[in-house]
């Protein structure tokens, strides 16, 4: 077998299912939230697409100068050969950086163009009322793992809890004291079905 077969099997950075469920899903808890995470995955990805690809084009610059370059010292045209087949090598480690970046653009865009198909136009009012869901449902969850794991809340969930408008904590504390529904609650809770659209990342990235 081909050392270049098991390479290519070699994936950075995650799965699409690390990204739907353990990063956007486990995160964002209600379809806002996730589309916040959704947001803030993708412009991670989108910052780091633009200096991957200047990098890419600096070093195709170098590679191109050290094949052109001729001295007569016959050490310094061996320096540069190395350096040149040095430089050649880093292409092609940041070739795959930015194939599996650009995957990861992909999906995180898919997800987040999917949820505001969901949500629709956000006014200040809109994002407040969202904003307001989505930190009550992530109280509920903090608290049903603390149940869960310890039998009682934790430190940061009842800090979280008292930080609450009275009425949303009112509401709060009477839903994490039946321990019970909180939990069924917890292990019933659905999944966001999210229609991905298809989309071409360079495509997206050339349109900005």
């Amino acid at each position: 077998m081909k050392l270049k077969q098991l390479i290519d099997d070699h994936q950075l950075y995650h799965s699409e299912f690390q990204q739907d469920y353990m990063i956007t899903t486990r995160a964002g808890g209600t379809p806002y939230g996730q589309y916040k995470q959704s947001l803030r995955e993708l412009f991670k990805r989108y910052r780091g697409l633009k200096e991957l690809y200047t990098e890419k084009e600096l070093l195709q610059v170098d590679i191109d100068e050290l094949s052109e370059i001729k001295t007569k010292n016959k050490f310094d045209q061996r320096r540069n050969q190395i350096k040149r087949t040095q430089k050649i090598m880093n292409m092609e480690d940041l070739d795959k950086n930015i194939s599996d970046t650009e995957r990861e653009f992909k999906r995180f865009y898919q997800q987040a163009a999917a949820l505001k198909t969901l949500i629709g136009d956000l006014t200040d009012i809109k994002r407040d009322i969202l904003d307001r869901d989505m930190w009550e449902y992530k109280i509920k969850e903090m608290a049903a793992i603390d149940w869960i794991t310890s039998s009682r809340l934790g430190q940061n969930t009842v800090e979280y809890l008292m930080c609450a408008p009275v009425e949303m904590r009112k509401k709060l504390l009477n839903e994490i004291k039946n321990q019970a529904e909180l939990i069924m609650w917890y292990e019933n809770k659905k999944d966001t079905t999210l229609n991905l659209p298809d989309v071409d990342a360079k495509k997206l990235l050339q349109e900005i």
